[in-house]
This record gives C-alpha cells, sequence and structure tokens, in this order.
C-alpha cells in the first residue's frame, strides 16, 4: 500500500536493467564462498528475473518500523547453493511478495546530489532517491567496486566532516552495519556476485539506516585514541581473549535486553565497549593479516551464536536471530576485503568486530560452554539421548551390501551430513536458515581442520588469563551448529513442520507492541 500522493518510480530501461544485473562472476577471492553446482541457465534465468523485479517493485524496507526487504539474500544464497528455477522463483512469490512495501518515489520528487547527499541520510522515504543517486555511481564509465566502497564507506569525508556540512554528518561506515549488519549483507553479496544493482540497493539502504547505535564506531575509528588500560602498554588481544574479560566484567548486563534498552545500553556503556574494542590486534598490513582476522571473526561469531544459543543437551537450541547475523555478515567480508586498501580493511573489520561485540552484549553475553557441546556424537552417528537426535527423521536410505565403507554403516546412508542439511535449507520456507547454513558450511571447509587446543597457543601470547574452555574449541564446531539450528527450525525436505523457531526474544514483544500502538492511532505501515 503507497502513501497518499505518492508516485510509483519511473521502470528502468531493460538495457539498464541489464547492465545493473548481468549474469553472476566467479567470486573475487579465493577466501570468498564456493558455489554448489546447480541445474543449468534457468536457475541464472530465474535469479536475475526476480532480483529485478525486486529492485523495481519493492522498497527496501516492508513496513515502517525498517523491517528489511530479505528477497534477494534469500534469492542469492538459494541460488549458491544450486537451487533450481521453480524453487528460486517459489522464494520470491511465496515468502516475500505477499508482504512486501511497494516502491515510491521520495517527498517532493528530490534528486540527491553531492551537494544536498548528507541532508536526507537515515530517512527511508528517501530510499529511491538514493538508489537513483547510486545507480548512476555504479553505472558511471570506469566505475570500480573499490572506487565506490573506498568513497562512499571509508573516507573520512563520507564519515566526519569538519567543519560539518548539511545538516549532519555522514557516518556512512556506522550505517552500514546498523539494525543487525544488513547493508553489509546487501553489498557483500553485490560484490561476490557481481551484481552492480545491488551494490547500488546495498549503498542507498546503507545512506537510509540511523546511524543510532553504531555511532561507536565513528568514534572508535575516526576519533581514536590510544586507550590507557591495556593489560601491558601498548599490546593487543586476540578477539577471544577480549570476549573472555567482557565475560567477566561485572559492569554489563547478564540479561538479555529489550530494544528500548539495547540503546540505553550503548549510551551508558558505550565507551566501555569502545575501550575492549581497541584492544583488538587487527592492523591489516598484509595477506597474513587479513587472513587471521577474517579467521578470527569467525570462531568469534561461532561461539556468540552457535554455542551462545545453547543452554544443553536437553534444552530447546535458542538459535538467536540476532548473533545469528554475526555469522552471515561475516560471510562476506573476505569479497569485500578483497576490493579494499589495507586501511579501509582494517575499518571494516574493527567495525564488524565492535558491532559483534554490541549484539552478544545485547543478548547477555551468554558464556561458551565449549567443552560440553563438542561431547556429543556428530551427524549422522546415532544418539537419541539429546532433544535433537543426530540422525535424520522418516524413511532412511537402504544401502547396497557394496556401500562404502559398510551396508550397516551410518556414513553408507549419510556419507556427508552436509548434502542433507543443505538439501534442506534449499527448499525450507524460512529465508535465514539458507544463509545460515551456507555460511557455516563455507567456514567448514575453511576452518574444519583446526585441531582441539589450535587456539591456545597464540591465546597464551596475550599475557592474559585464557578461557580454559577454549581449548575443546575445534573444526566440528559448524556442522554441530547447522545440524541443531537446522533442527531446531524443522527437517521440511523430511516431513517435519517449519517451526520459524528464531530466538528474537524481547525485540519481537517490543516490535509487535508498535506494531499495535500504530494500528491503533491508524498509523498501519505501508
Amino acid at each position: 500500500m503507497l502513501i497518499a500522493g505518492t508516485v510509483v518510480p519511473i521502470r528502468c530501461s531493460p538495457e539498464v536493467l541489464a547492465h545493473l544485473f548481468p549474469p553472476p562472476r566467479p567470486p573475487p577471492s579465493v577466501l570468498s564462498p564456493g558455489r554448489l553446482p546447480g541445474a543449468g541457465p534457468d536457475a541464472t534465468t530465474a535469479l536475475l528475473k526476480n532480483l529485478k523485479d525486486n529492485h523495481e517493485r519493492s522498497h527496501i524496507f516492508f513496513n515502517h518500523f525498517l523491517f528489511h526487504n530479505h528477497a534477494a539474500h534469500h534469492l542469492i544464497a538459494l541460488y549458491a547453493l544450486g537451487g533450481a528455477a521453480p524453487v528460486l522463483d517459489a522464494a520470491y512469490e511465496d515468502t516475500h511478495l505477499d508482504h512486501m512495501r511497494d516502491a515510491f518515489v521520495a517527498p517532493e520528487g528530490v534528486t540527491i546530489t553531492e551537494e544536498n547527499f548528507t541532508d536526507y541520510l537515515g530517512n527511508d522515504q528517501y530510499y529511491n532517491s538514493y538508489l537513483r543517486y547510486f545507480q548512476g555511481v555504479v553505472l558511471e564509465p570506469g566505475a570500480s567496486i573499490p572506487s565506490a566502497l573506498e568513497k562512499y564507506i571509508f573516507s573520512d569525508h563520507y564519515n566526519l566532516r569538519y567543519p560539518q556540512q548539511g545538516k549532519q554528518q555522514p557516518q556512512m561506515l556506522n550505517r552500514f552495519l546498523e539494525i543487525l549488519l544488513h547493508p553489509i549483507i546487501h553489498v557483500g553479496y553485490g560484490v561476490e556476485f557481481g551484481l552492480p544493482g545491488l551494490i547500488a540497493e546495498g549503498l542507498a539502504w546503507t545512506a537510509v539506516h540511523p546511524a543510532g547505535a553504531t555511532t561507536l564506531i565513528t568514534r572508535h575509528l575516526f576519533e581514536y585514541e590510544q586507550p590507557k588500560w591495556m593489560p601491558r602498554s601498548g599490546s593487543r588481544l586476540r578477539a577471544l581473549n577480549i570476549l573472555f574479560l567482557m565475560r567477566r566484567d561485572p559492569r554489563f548486563p547478564s540479561r538479555r535486553t529489550g530494544k528500548l534498552e539495547y540503546g540505553a545500553m550503548l549510551r551508558a556503556l558505550g565507551e566501555i565497549i569502545n575501550k575492549y574494542a581497541e584492544m583488538w590486534d587487527c592492523e591489516i598490513k598484509g595477506q597474513d593479516d587479513l587472513e587471521r582476522c577474517l579467521e578470527e571473526i569467525v570462531w568469534t561469531g561461532v561461539l556468540m551464536y552457535g554455542v551462545g544459543s545453547w543452554d544443553g543437551d536437553d534444552a530447546e537450541y535458542r538459535a538467536d536471530f540476532f548473533t545469528a547475523h554475526v555469522i552471515t555478515s561475516s560471510l562476506f567480508l573476505p569479497s569485500l576485503c578483497a576490493q579494499l586498501s589495507h586501511r579501509s580493511q582494517t575499518l571494516l573489520l574493527r567495525a564488524h568486530f565492535l558491532t559483534s561485540l554490541t549484539w552478544w552484549l545485547a543478548r547477555g553475553r551468554p558464556g561458551f560452554r565449549i567443552q560440553d557441546f563438542v561431547s556429543s556424537p556428530l551427524p549422522p552417528i546415532p544418539n537419541t539421548s539429546t532433544r535433537y537426535p543426530t540422525t535424520f527423521p522418516g524413511p532412511q536410505p537402504a544401502p547396497a551390501v557394496c556401500a562404502l565403507p559398510s551396508a550397516a554403516s551410518p556414513y553408507a546412508a549419510v556419507p556427508n551430513a552436509w548434502l542433507p542439511i543443505l538439501a534442506n535449507a534449499l527448499v525450507h520456507p524460512n529465508e535465514h536458515l539458507c544463509k545460515v547454513q551456507r555460511a557455516l558450511a563455507h567456514f567448514n571447509t575453511m576452518y574444519g581442520h583446526r585441531k582441539p587446543r589450535f587456539a591456545m597457543e597464540f591465546l597464551a601470547k596475550d599475557g592474559v588469563d585464557v578461557d580454559p574452555e577454549y581449548a575443546y574449541l575445534d573444526g566440528t564446531m559448524f556442522l554441530r551448529i547447522a545440524w541443531l539450528t537446522g533442527a531446531a527450525l524443522g527437517w521440511v525436505r523430511e516431513g517435519e513442520a517449519n517451526t520459524g523457531a528464531w530466538d528474537y526474544d524481547v525485540f519481537e514483544k517490543a516490535a509487535v507492541e508498535e506494531m499495535e500502538t500504530a494500528k491503533r492511532f491508524g498509523q498501519a505501515p505501508m
């Protein structure tokens, strides 16, 4: 439904749409995730058709409360997992179109220029105007992904301007990671798959995001001062050691915060959070630094989401919706970093780490019972003594007598548990499951070889107490978390119902209350 008096935007020509959404390109880095084989050109046709339709038809938020349009994320994740054209079409038409907010021209038909760029930042009514602006940026002859990202996300001019120009500071890196990291995910898909239209959408999305909770990023990265309370003078710590220090800091809350409490927490504790984030040993000077920091971010996210959502074998797996976005957004860091200078790589990774810390704190900074978490058998070894048995429901394959390693082995029926996990994600109607499982599968290919105690040697070099639980961290974590996530949301491919069991907790309650209030006052979402 449109606001009275608004106008549907002018459609792009087929030629412009073809330049915005060309056939996907190979990944830009060997550190980027791979793709599973698909069923042929029909899947690519379906992907591009639906991306173009979403680009022209829908707003980037599907309601007034800044709930995100996930259609492109869902479609590309399915495509990367080898989804067939009918799956892609059904995912778009059945999961997304029924609740999308129609695209509309900005009030007074405002055109965004360099001169008025900051005047409408943070206002979703001007999304279409920023989209047109960034379409021009990505389609300009000679335009490149690195130049666009360096200018509009990482330059001083598009973050802090002295003296201030226009109505507000740009703070574009803040906005890039605001409201659960969605703009970085969107631009990340565009960079990974070579889709200029998605990059334009993601940059426009960044522009209309608020710069509220993540204003910590500006203070942390663009007003940086050496903290005076390092454990050793001039020292830096590994990310996992910082988490352990924060777990023991009594100044942070140990309960999950509500929507309003989240902003209050950041205002009250922001400087303390910044001091912890400043301690991270992340300054990219070469490829070795980049690979080390990327791996640290992965393990940080795996603990925050995977183990932080787990309350024991007998308890329901909480599948925390918020820290899940730490997992899914970190998938795109290698592709983004492949386009950036060392300075901007450092800014991006530090900003991501800081944002991850804030969401982990908001979810009560859960601890990490890693030894208990890894004690259960891995799928497909049968284990029925837990809430989520490690075998798939429904009829089981009956391997031939010649099957390896033997017909009776669980590995003959399920030789690679990732394959049915990803198959379930492909047909599951929940748009977030495929993104989480794709990320975990890639992390498994990168770090699944890690053995217990691998982290202890380099963590001990920091000269601080190391959480003894880290000795049990190993490469099985990714499969364990993927299994629990799939089981919690339902094995729909095997006949189970879609539980939709992401843990929104008090944030969901606050959003529902806002919606009901808006309806009472005749301000229901568009």
